[in-house]
């Protein structure tokens, strides 16, 4: 182990300056010629620019009184993220990590099976077994593969179970119910509902709508109707109120199931009012119904409404009468 005192004598600044070789065994070359110059101390023009503009003097250069700078030396000036961004192609570390995940995934992932085609088929239902719900078998044809890779037809029987309130057009999936091709997986065959037209009413969602042809005078004059219901019952509704054509009754909860509601809930019934004009009249007719329209409707005179009365008898006359004849 060297003495203390050796290194010190052995420092640059201790060497004599005749070059006397001093008595200890270190090399007594100056520190300058020993150490990378990117460790030295700044020398001579480099001491003074460093002394009078600091590490940025080195770096970016001194100025050089013409509004210009003179030295300095390349820097790196680009930031790490820069560099990830490049390398990477984000600036996100969490994105690359997942991007670099899922390719890893893919490379080790088994690949799909490669499936047929879809095959779809109606299947024609009723409005009450929509509104009641049903279970269905259906059958299909579809081509397969026997052991020896012959292609042969074989028939399909599935069970189709309608809730109810189900809508109209909605696809019930069989998966691998399809047809079977070499190098293929059977496809799916889809069941979409389609409703037969019925004879008394239009679905619109949940409520049902049915469509009211009245004769005028029962529009003007009022009229009891006996509507059919999906579950065989009669509703009886009365129209009091004078009806203009087009114009609507509804009748609440007496329409479809709700397949989204509580159990037993049901959507509206919506009466639409068709009226039905004579196609001809008489010009007694044509009289009458004048006179009756102007008929005075407060405090008519004695006279008024004996005649009132008198033809409404001769009118409601179960043998003579001609208003019986129109029922």
């Amino acid at each position: 182990m060297s003495h203390p005192k050796s290194g010190k004598d052995a420092f640059p600044s201790r060497v004599p300056s005749d070059g006397a070789t001093p008595s200890s065994t270190l090399d007594p070359r100056p520190l300058t010629l020993l150490l990378p110059a990117s460790f030295l101390p700044p020398a001579g023009k480099r001491k003074a620019t460093f002394d009078l503009y600091g590490e940025s003097g080195l770096k970016d250069g001194a100025p050089d009184g013409r509004g210009g700078k003179k030295g300095g030396f390349y820097a790196f000036e680009v930031s790490p993220l820069s560099v990830f961004e490049t390398f990477f192609g984000t600036a996100n570390p969490y994105g690359a990590l997942m991007d670099i995940s899922d390719a890893f995934e893919r490379l080790t992932a088994t690949p799909d099976e490669e499936l047929g085609m879809q095959r779809t088929f109606d299947l024609g239902v009723t409005l009450e077994e929509l509104h009641h719900g049903a279970h269905k078998s259906v059958s299909h044809v579809r081509k397969t593969l026997t052991d020896a890779g012959d292609v042969v037809s074989e028939t399909r029987t599935l069970r189709v179970s309608i809730p109810p309130g189900c809508e109209n057009g909605r696809r019930f999936v069989f998966e691998g119910e399809g047809n079977v091709r070499p190098g293929l997986a059977a496809g799916p065959v889809v069941y979409a509902i389609a409703t037969a037209k019925h004879p008394v009413f239009q679905r619109s969602g949940d409520d049902l709508v049915y469509v009211a042809r009245v004769p005028l005078i029962d529009g003007l004059c009022g009229t009891t109707l006996e509507i059919p219901t999906l579950d065989k019952r009669t509703l009886r509704i009365p129209v009091a109120d004078v009806v203009d054509a087009g114009s609507q009754k509804v009748v609440v909860g007496e329409g479809m199931a709700r397949r989204d509601g509580p159990k037993g809930a049901r959507g509206d019934l919506i009466v639409v009012f068709d009226l039905v004009f004579p196609r001809t009249m008489t010009p007694t007719q044509r009289d009458l119904m004048r006179a009756a329209f102007f008929f005075p409707g407060k405090n008519p005179g004695k006279e008024a409404t004996n005649a009132a009365h008198a033809f409404l008898n001769a009118a409601q006359h179960g043998v003579k009468g001609w208003m019986s004849q129109g029922k």
